[in-house]
């Protein structure tokens, strides 16, 4: 099992997506979000297959229909390609254990 937080922090949001290798070989996803968009693109999601995780223009994670009531800056389906690849190896857990967190920066320009 694999767990990977996403901090929405401009609209104050939390999602830990969990990532669970089943015996067939797909992911189970689950995701606690206080979003209610997020947690219902969760239920929504289900199981994944290696094929989801890893053809990112195909993946159901993108899906439109899976994806139609989440901003297109929300971070979470990022967050299920994270876990998803951490529990299947394709990520380092040392790795992950060392650097935490990816982060994305807002830099204002100054004129």
């Amino acid at each position: 099992m694999a767990t990977v937080v996403a901090h929405m922090r401009i609209c104050d949001k939390t999602h830990t997506i969990t990532a669970t290798k089943r015996s067939d070989g797909d992911l189970e996803i689950k995701i606690a979000s206080d979003c209610p968009k997020v947690a219902a693109y969760g239920e929504n999601l289900g199981t994944l297959s290696l094929l989801d995780i890893t053809d990112y223009e195909h993946s159901k994670i993108n899906a439109a229909e899976m994806r139609k009531d989440i901003s297109p800056t929300c971070i979470s389906p990022i967050a299920i390609f994270n876990a998803a690849w951490l529990e299947m190896g394709m990520i380092s857990q040392s790795l992950a254990q060392k650097v935490k967190e990816n982060s994305i920066e807002f830099k204002s320009e100054e004129l």
